[in-house]
């Protein structure tokens, strides 16, 4: 059974090792930029403040022997003005000719920016042997966010936002980038990646500020923009199903889609409750839901059959144990989506 519990400094070399399966701006494999992630992220579980860029809050999940296996973020605020949330807005724009009756539409896309951006979900990282596992591992750490959010709303902004990861050839490398940013930077994708995670005003500074149409680009790379990497397909699943859509936003380094949605439409976040744990087990058939607690100080989390009577709920004496909780202590009941093949 997966455990998933704030993540504290012990956890940095963990963490550290499975960054590298991602290596993403928001989960570098850099000790110096992880480890003052956990020190805000202590901060913020043990310091409740209105969302903020300082509050980030970095869960960890661990299997039955306590070895980490995963992790995933909650940044409360995603877009400040010394670090905007800074993307490309994609419109469609219709012409006509009236002396050839030809009515074209044409895809564009525009460089704009953000300074009072919105609660951003962070990297979310399964070790790879993990994919698909028994126990549900991946929906435990992709929900367990909203889940989080649900107890605590004021802590985060109105809007939920989600940076999907894009197609990449076997190199790592963008075809977006070097086709259009590596143009007006001058930087390979690989430098304009690490820098970005700093600061981002080099994009504001560089990139065109009228819009751009995507018929000057190769067809190749019209084809990526907005496509998400093969094996975030399921994660992607997962976000659809909490009720996340594509705002019509990509990514300038590697035009992977942002999904988003206000915090009140997101299920899992509308649908968590706070309850108190009652004593016999499930029903057979229950279906698998998070049950999350804070007895004792700190938050935890597993993904388990779970059964709701007269305003309470059951689970199993195993995940009781798993969490240190006893009949009548207080616990928040999650719904996970219906099982879906692959979908881990």
């Amino acid at each position: 059974m997966f455990l998933l519990r704030e993540a504290g400094r012990e956890d940095l070399n963990a963490i550290l090792e499975l960054a590298r399966y991602l290596d993403s701006p928001n989960l570098p494999q850099d000790r110096q930029f992880l480890g003052a992630r956990l020190e805000r992220s202590e901060r913020s579980f043990a310091e409740p403040e209105p969302p903020s860029a300082d509050r980030e809050y970095q869960f960890v999940l661990c299997d039955e022997t306590d070895r980490v296996v995963g992790t995933c973020a909650i940044i409360s605020k995603h877009g400040t003005p010394q670090m905007p949330h800074v993307y490309l807005r994609v419109r469609t724009e219709e012409r006509y000719s009236r002396e050839l009756d030809v009515r074209v539409q044409h895809r564009t896309f525009q460089l704009e920016a953000n300074d009072d951006g919105p609660t951003e979900l962070g990297a979310l990282v399964l070790h790879p042997a993990l994919r698909g596992a028994p126990g549900a591992p991946g929906k435990l750490l992709s929900w367990v966010r909203f889940a989080y959010i649900g107890l605590y709303p004021n802590r985060f902004e109105s809007h939920i936002l989600a940076e999907m990861r894009a197609t990449l050839d076997t190199e790592g490398r963008s075809m977006f980038w070097d086709a259009f940013g590596k143009r007006f930077t001058s930087l390979s994708y690989a430098d304009a990646d690490r820098r970005s995670g700093r600061d981002k005003s080099f994009i504001l500074d560089l990139f065109p500020s009228t819009p751009f149409y995507t018929a000057m680009l190769p067809d190749d790379v019209v084809k990526e923009l907005g496509r998400v990497h093969a094996e975030a397909e399921p994660a992607l699943r997962l976000l659809e199903a909490a009720g996340l859509q594509w705002i019509g936003e990509i990514d300038p380094f590697d035009a992977g889609p942002f999904y988003g949605a206000p915090i009140y439409r997101v299920i899992p976040v509308r649908e968590t409750v706070r309850t108190a744990l009652d004593g016999p087990d499930p029903a057979p058939d229950s279906p698998r839901s998070i049950i999350s607690t804070e007895e004792g100080g700190s938050f935890r989390a597993v993904a388990v059959p779970a059964q709701r009577v007269d305003g309470r709920v059951r689970i199993g004496k195993e995940a009781q144990t798993r969490l240190g909780i006893d009949e009548g202590d207080c616990v928040a009941w999650t719904p996970l989506p219906p099982s879906r093949k692959h979908n881990g």
